[in-house]
C-alpha cells in the first residue's frame, strides 16, 4: 500500500466532517449577529475548547517548535512557560468584565466593542483598519499547513496552498460562527490526542532522567540547554525570554478571534467553566513545543525552522500514526485559521463598512440588511491576498514565517490592549485617550522594528512589549489627569 494512502483517507474524511458541519450550520448564519458570534446556545465547554484551539493553533504545533529546534530550551521557557502564564492571567482578569460590557452594547467584534464603549463610531472604523494586521497571522497558519501537506501527502506547493485557502474560506463563508465553534471542538479533541502522542514520542530521550535529557541538550551547542541563549535571535537574555513573552502573553488575548469568544457564552455563569476548559486544554497543547528539542536531537541541525515539524512527522512515525498526527496538526491549523478568517470578515462588514456607512448617513435598516453579504464578500476578497502572501513566505521566508506574523499581529494587540483594558476597568477612560494610546503603541512598535532602535529591534516581542508599556502609561496618565468623571460619563461604562 502506498505510504500516502492512509493519510489521504484520513484527510479526506476530515474535510468531509468539517464540510458537513458547515452545511448543517448554514441555516444558523442568516444574520450578521449569528454569523459573527453564533446563537449563544453552545456549551461553555465547547467554547472553551474552541478558545484553546484558537490560542495555540498551528503556531504551537508546527512553527514555534521550529524556532525551539534552532535555539533550544530558552524557547521552551519563553513560549511554553512565560507566554502561557501571561495568556492565562489576561484571560482570568478580563474575560468576565469584557463580556459584561459586550452584553450591554450587544457587541459582535472587538472594534465594535471599543467604539460602543467609548461612544464613537470613528474608533470602531479605526480599530477595524488596525485589525487588518491580523492577516499576517493568517499567512503564518496557511504556510504551516502547506508545509505539512507537502511533506505528508507529497502535494506540490500550488495544490497544497489552494486546498488550504479554498476549503477554509468556503467553510466560514457557508457556516459562520456556529460551524466555527463546533468544528473547533472536534479539532480540539483531535489535537489533545495528537499532543499526547507527540510529547510521548520523545520518551527515549529521558532514559537518563531529566538530568540526562539536559545533558543531551547541552551537547548540541553552547547555551542550547540553558534558560537564555545569547547566540539566538529571540531568547538572548531574561528580558527577552521571560518579561517580554509574559507581557505579550497578556496582550495576546486582545486578538479579535480570542477575546471575542466570551461573547459566545450564554450567561455569566458559564465563564468559569469556559476558562477552566481553556486553561487545562491550552496547557496540554503547549507541551508540544518540546517536539522542537526532540527533532534537533534526532535529526541534527540544518533544517529551516518552518520545515522541522513536518520533516519530523514524516520521518519519525509509521504511516498509521503519521496519519493521525497529521490530522491533529491540520486540526490545530484549521481551527485557528477559521477563527481569524471569521473575525476579519466580521470586522470588515460590521465595523469597517457598517461604521463608515452610518457615518455617511446611510439608512440603518439598509446597512443591517447588507452586513452579512458584505462579510461574505470580504472573505472572497481576503482569500487571494492570503494566498499570495503565503506563497511568498513559503518560497522565501525571513528565517521563519513566525517573524512576519509576529511583527504584524503584535502591533495589533499592542494597539488594542490599553483601550480594552481601561474600557473594562475605568470610568475615566475616553475615546481620545484610547486613540492616543493606540497611536503610541503603533508608533513605538513599528518605529523600533523598522527603525532598528536598540539591538532588540529584530525580535518583534520586544518592540511590542515596549509599545504595550508606553501606550498603557499614556492612557493611565490621561485617566489620572482627567480626574473624576461626570455622571453622564460614568453611566457609559461597566466599572468597578
Amino acid at each position: 500500500m502506498n505510504e500516502t494512502f492512509l493519510p489521504w483517507m484520513m484527510f479526506l474524511a476530515y474535510l468531509a466532517v468539517i464540510g458537513g458541519l458547515a452545511l448543517w450550520n448554514r441555516r444558523r448564519a442568516q444574520s450578521m449577529a449569528s454569523f459573527a458570534v453564533g446563537n449563544r446556545q453552545v456549551s461553555p465547554v465547547l467554547v472553551g475548547l474552541s478558545l484553546a484551539a484558537n490560542m495555540t493553533s498551528v503556531a504551537t504545533f508546527v512553527i514555534n517548535p521550529g524556532l525551539i529546534y534552532a535555539y533550544g530550551w530558552a524557547g521552551v521557557v519563553g513560549y511554553g512557560i512565560a507566554a502561557p502564564l501571561g495568556i492565562f492571567t489576561g484571560l482570568v482578569v478580563t474575560s468576565r468584565r469584557f463580556r459584561q460590557v459586550g452584553d450591554r452594547v450587544i457587541a459582535l467584534t472587538v472594534p465594535q466593542w471599543i467604539g460602543d464603549r467609548y461612544g464613537d463610531r470613528r474608533l470602531t472604523a479605526f480599530f477595524a483598519l488596525v485589525s487588518l494586521l491580523q492577516i499576517t497571522f493568517l499567512v503564518l497558519i496557511v504556510a504551516a499547513l502547506v508545509h505539512v501537506l507537502m511533506s505528508v501527502l507529497h502535494l506540490p506547493l500550488l495544490a497544497a496552498l489552494t486546498i488550504v485557502v479554498v476549503f477554509t474560506f468556503a467553510v466560514i463563508f457557508v457556516g459562520g460562527a456556529s460551524v466555527h465553534v463546533w468544528s473547533n471542538s472536534v479539532q480540539a479533541v483531535t489535537m489533545i490526542v495528537v499532543a499526547v502522542l507527540l510529547v510521548a514520542a520523545g520518551a527515549g530521550f529521558f532514559s537518563g532522567g531529566l538530568g540526562g535529557f539536559f545533558d543531551r541538550l547541552a551537547a548540541v551547542a553552547p547555551h542550547y540547554g540553558s534558560v537564555t541563549n545569547p547566540n539566538s535571535l529571540l531568547f538572548r537574555d531574561l528580558f527577552e525570554v521571560v518579561v517580554a513573552n509574559f507581557i505579550i502573553g497578556v496582550a495576546i488575548i486582545m486578538q479579535p478571534h480570542i477575546i471575542s469568544k466570551t461573547l459566545y457564552l450564554r450567561s455569566e455563569r458559564d465563564v468559569n467553566t469556559y476558562l477552566a476548559t481553556a486553561v487545562i486544554t491550552g496547557t496540554i497543547f503547549t507541551a508540544v513545543l518540546v517536539v522542537g528539542l526532540y527533532a534537533r536531537l534526532e535529526l541534527g541541525g540544518g533544517l529551516t525552522p518552518d520545515r522541522v515539524v513536518a520533516t519530523y512527522i514524516a520521518t519519525h512515525f509509521a504511516p498509521g500514526l503519521r496519519s493521525l498526527i497529521m490530522l491533529g496538526v491540520l486540526a490545530a491549523g484549521f481551527s485557528t485559521l477559521e477563527g481569524v478568517v471569521l473575525a476579519l470578515s466580521s470586522i470588515a462588514a460590521n465595523d469597517l463598512y457598517g461604521s463608515l456607512a452610518r457615518l455617511a448617513g446611510a439608512d440603518e435598516e439598509r446597512v443591517k440588511q447588507r452586513l452579512l453579504r458584505v462579510g461574505r464578500w470580504a472573505l472572497v476578497a481576503l482569500a487571494p491576498v492570503t494566498f499570495l502572501l503565503a506563497w511568498d513566505e513559503v518560497v522565501d521566508p525571513n528565517l521563519s514565517v513566525a517573524i512576519f506574523a509576529q511583527n504584524g499581529v503584535y502591533g495589533l494587540f499592542a494597539a488594542v490592549f490599553a483601550p480594552v483594558l481601561f474600557g473594562i476597568f475605568s470610568r475615566r477612560a475616553t475615546g481620545g485617550l484610547a486613540l492616543a494610546a493606540a497611536l503610541t503603541a503603533l508608533a513605538v512598535h513599528f518605529g523600533m522594528y523598522y527603525g532598528g532602535i536598540t539591538h532588540y529591534h529584530n525580535n518583534p516581542a520586544v518592540p511590542a512589549a515596549c509599545a504595550l508599556i508606553l501606550s498603557t502609561a499614556v492612557m493611565a496618565a490621561g485617566v489620572i489627569l482627567r480626574g473624576k468623571p461626570a455622571e453622564a460619563d460614568s453611566s457609559e461604562a461597566v466599572a468597578a
